[in-house]
């Protein structure tokens, strides 16, 4: 008799550059940590022109305009028969339909992902669903497909307790069938400052602002760009580090458009020598020493409604004091003295922060001090062990000999 728990994962997968293609593989990572006999299967989600070199565990592709491959998918995963599958769902991350739509008098042309159900809906094993965006208020069309995401799921995952409210209220989603876990972080090192500047070429004597991760409008990093002189002003040794490729999508779309106008931005406020970008995607080890050098992050996202975000919980696992724009997600992991935050398009509000904490050096202790009992919390290990306690609570039960 087999003793070892299979598992399958649809979603993206490394080398995608994409944070769900990270989580994916933290995640499973993180089980394997807690229990190394587990075996993983993947179904890899990509955009029809994507070319990636996978690892062995990648067994099937979905390419978003391919409904074949969907059907193919299951077939597959139903051979391997693996305990559970794991389903990643962000819309956009998979083929479908797109629903037009008006919200708060804008119009919208969004899609709906609808081909996950020629995979899921022939799957013989329990599917857990982890939400990676929880819309509230949601037009019919996504509304009706988280719906039947969830009836298709034993299982749904979402990472913040506001956003098990949104599915309780909005998506009439039993309350029993949703477990919140955190977004996880890796493990911080244990480094020396000094060496961590200086393998960066960082200089020790300035105060760094950081951002991350794909670049695109909704980052708002023009915004923290037109706080500068504001900052600059009081603290002229401050540097705001923008870290991270532009986003493929927007690359594709509108090319460099978006970082160039922050260049030129700078530029125009005459605060070019305060800002240096770092035009890379950073695999997750250099991108915590960027973090482990700086003082202050900023998120600082035009969407409201934002439910999720890796980089923010990445700076929370760091212990890095963090002043946000109040997103969904920001609002919850930032509550209670973890962070502050400042409203949306409003540079002089950030400039007020950031000066702030720099003349207060006891605010960010204190800060700090809260963000390292929390952040425990999130460690990839202790979030593997939490799906592996889904999978015996409610996947498992008769079989709890293959679950730790």
């Amino acid at each position: 008799m087999r003793n070892n728990l299979r598992l399958g994962l649809i979603g993206s997968w490394v080398p995608k550059k994409c944070g769900i293609a990270t989580f994916g593989r933290d995640l499973i990572q993180g089980m394997q940590e807690n229990d190394p006999s587990i075996e993983v299967f993947v179904a890899a989600a990509e955009e029809p022109n994507d070319v990636y070199q996978y690892d062995d565990t990648v067994v099937a592709k979905l390419k978003t305009d391919d409904r074949h491959q969907y059907t193919e998918a299951a077939k597959l995963f139903n051979n391997l028969a693996p305990d559970v599958v794991f389903l990643q769902h962000e819309f956009g991350l998979y083929g479908g339909h797109w629903a037009d739509f008006t919200y708060a008098g804008v119009k919208h042309h969004d899609p709906t992902g609808d081909y996950i159900f020629d995979t899921i809906d022939y799957l013989k094993v329990p599917v857990i669903t982890t939400f990676h965006t929880v819309l509230p208020y949601p037009d019919p069309a996504r509304k009706e497909v988280t719906r039947r995401i969830s009836e298709h799921s034993v299982i749904v995952v979402t990472m913040t307790q506001d956003s098990k409210r949104i599915l309780c209220a909005d998506y009439q989603i039993p309350e029993n069938k949703i477990v919140v876990i955190p977004h996880g972080v890796p493990k911080q090192p244990q480094k020396n400052r000094s060496e961590v500047l200086k393998k960066l070429g960082l200089s020790e004597d300035k105060y760094y602002l950081v951002v991350t991760g794909l670049l695109s409008p909704n980052k708002g990093v023009d915004i923290i760009i037109n706080a500068l002189p504001g900052i600059l002003k009081n603290h002229p040794e401050v540097q705001l580090m923008v870290v991270g490729q532009t986003h493929p999508q927007v690359m594709a779309h509108n090319d460099e458009t978006y970082r160039k106008s922050l260049v030129a931005l700078a530029k125009e406020l005459q605060v070019e020598n305060s800002v240096t970008f770092v035009n890379r995607y950073l695999e997750t080890e250099e991108l915590m020493e960027y973090l482990s050098a700086s003082d202050i992050y900023l998120t600082v996202h035009r969407d409201p409604e934002q439910s999720a975000s890796g980089t923010l919980a990445y700076a929370v696992g760091t212990d890095l004091v963090t002043i946000s724009t109040p997103y969904r997600y920001a609002q919850e992991i930032l509550a209670n003295g973890r962070g502050f935050l400042v409203p949306f398009e409003d540079p002089g509000s950030i400039a007020i922060a950031v000066n702030r904490l720099i003349e207060d050096r006891d605010l960010a202790k204190r800060t700090k001090d809260k963000l390292q009992t929390y952040g425990r919390e999130m460690q990839w290990t202790a979030v593997g062990q939490a799906y592996l306690k889904i999978i015996k609570d409610y996947v498992k039960a008769d079989y709890e000999h293959l679950v730790p």
